[in-house]
């Protein structure tokens, strides 16, 4: 009865059915990104820049839920990649805004082909009113969170 019940309740978890969909989400990203020698977090960083340049490091960690340490590394190898740059800040010496190269933006229309590939195979088994309704379900849900921190 006890393992009948552990597993139930495993099965039916938000959390454990949200962590399936985000581990298998990553492993495909990370598989078509890495045509792009880009993996999810040079992705998170540059989808990022392309809707808000100029942020500091800071920023963008806190837009992406990275820390500090990761945030850093990440945007180092964006930097050797030629893909972003950065820039001093003009009102503080210890801060730098972190802009987009111009390969950086030239790299955009690929990253938003995977988004749409990669979502339209998890929703593919969804209506458009599941869509829809999945969508807004979970704006709420990371909204409330955000919100929380």
């Amino acid at each position: 009865m006890k393992k009948y019940t552990a597993q139930k309740t495993r099965e039916t978890s938000v959390g454990w059915m949200l962590k399936v969909l985000t581990t298998s989400l990553d492993s495909e990203m990370n598989n078509e990104l890495k045509r792009l020698d880009l993996n999810i977090s040079h992705f998170a960083v540059l989808m990022t820049l392309l809707e808000n340049e100029g942020l500091t490091q800071t920023e963008i960690g806190k837009k992406i839920v990275m820390p500090g340490y990761a945030t850093t590394r990440t945007i180092d190898a964006l930097e050797q990649k030629k893909l972003v740059k950065r820039y001093k800040d003009e009102n503080s010496r210890r801060v730098f805004r972190i802009h987009l190269t111009d390969e950086g933006h030239d790299i955009a229309p690929e990253l938003f082909k995977i988004v749409a590939k990669i979502n339209g195979n998890l929703l593919s088994v969804l209506t458009s009113a599941e869509e829809k309704s999945l969508s807004q379900i979970l704006q709420k849900l990371v909204q409330a969170k955000l919100n929380q921190t």
